[in-house]
């Protein structure tokens, strides 16, 4: 689940004064060299703390019961997700590799790690494609992968589905359901939210669910695409519909967002290779800080237009499209119609290649 969650950037109310003592993560880590950084992102927060003999510890105070984080090396050459509560929590690493840490402390969190070890077959040979296709030249072998991505795609998709179907009362459901409700339909958030225990529906993550389904709007593929106006770069006033090109995607984004700077290159590479045949982008940051968002924009080489009203998780384009999670996107043909969403990875570019070949 390489997504970055609106919900979690939420306030878990009721549960304010279960937080007063805040986290700390203590760890010790093997094959990270010492004055090595090392970055904890929460929501669009990111805190750093340097590893000393082959130790590393993060400080600070959740708003909400737990959250789902992740901490990065330098440019993200090793991750982890894990989820964080306001208690003392550990992690060891051996030989550098973050993935196959060990956290302890955090029930939520131990949860979070058996369901992983459930679906490692997926993850772990989605990982080792992803890495192939990169690099693989031959156009049969580079088809036969995406092939076979598809299919843990659908595969990753009918675990997920079927975690929260049998965990109603699971956080780690919740979290799940919230981040791809937009993505699943309306239909089957309902079906999976209505079986939800009444604590679980009062929490940030059940709250946003709710959100999403009494929203009229349901934009999906085969809709007509939602106007909307914001500003760019340069100040000015830009309209979705002032776009005239045969395929635009517009994509939600944000310079926080670790999953979504990930992304970039695949959406740049595409770009490049399919702008001269009319295909242009729109990107939609929720952020909140200009300076952070332009500098981002640089540093990724995202050269089409970019506007943002700045108000963060409710920027006024992502109310519209039902935004619950971030990197996310809908390519729209020359008639306004949505015929794709949530292109990733090879995705986008396969998607172009079938209509501009």
């Amino acid at each position: 689940m390489h997504k970055i969650s609106i919900a979690a950037f939420l306030l878990f109310i009721s549960f304010t004064s279960a937080f007063a003592k805040g986290y700390k993560l203590s760890g010790e880590v093997q094959g990270v060299k010492d004055s090595s950084w090392l970055y904890l992102q929460i929501g669009n927060r990111v805190d750093s703390a340097m590893v000393l003999n082959g130790k590393f510890q993060f400080k600070g105070t959740l708003s909400s019961k737990a959250e789902s984080v992740v901490l990065f090396t330098w440019h993200y050459t090793d991750y982890v997700y894990f989820w964080l509560e306001n208690k003392p929590m550990r992690m060891k690493v051996k030989d550098g590799e973050f993935k196959k840490g060990i956290i302890k402390g955090s029930r939520i969190q131990d949860e979070n790690y058996a369901m992983q070890v459930s679906k490692y077959s997926i993850t772990n040979e989605t990982d080792s494609l992803f890495k192939l296709i990169r690099t693989e030249k031959d156009k049969d072998i580079q088809a036969s992968i995406s092939k076979r991505l598809n299919e843990l795609r659908d595969m990753d998709i009918a675990f997920d589905k079927n975690y929260v179907k049998t965990h109603p009362k699971s956080f780690i459901s919740a979290y799940i359901l919230s981040v791809y409700a937009t993505t699943w339909g309306k239909g089957t958030a309902v079906e999976l939210y209505k079986n939800f225990s009444p604590e679980l529906k009062r929490t940030a993550y059940g709250t946003n669910i709710s959100n999403y389904i009494a929203l009229n709007k349901n934009v999906k593929q085969g809709d007509k695409f939602a106007d909307f106006e914001q500003t760019n770069t340069k100040g000015q006033r830009v309209k979705l519909s002032d776009i005239k090109t045969n395929y635009v995607l517009l994509d939600f984004w944000a310079s926080w967002c670790g999953p979504c700077r990930q992304e970039n290159p695949s959406v740049v590479k595409a770009y490049n290779l399919y702008k001269d045949k009319g295909f242009t982008i729109l990107s939609v940051s929720l952020d909140e800080n200009k300076t952070q968002w332009l500098k981002a924009i640089e540093k990724d080489g995202l050269v089409w237009e970019h506007v943002s009203d700045l108000k963060g998780f409710n920027n006024n384009a992502a109310l519209i499209y039902g935004i619950n999670g971030i990197p996310d996107n809908f390519l729209i043909d020359k008639n306004g119609i949505i015929i794709a969403r949530n292109l990733r990875g090879e995705g986008l570019e396969k998607k172009l290649k079938e209509l501009m070949p």
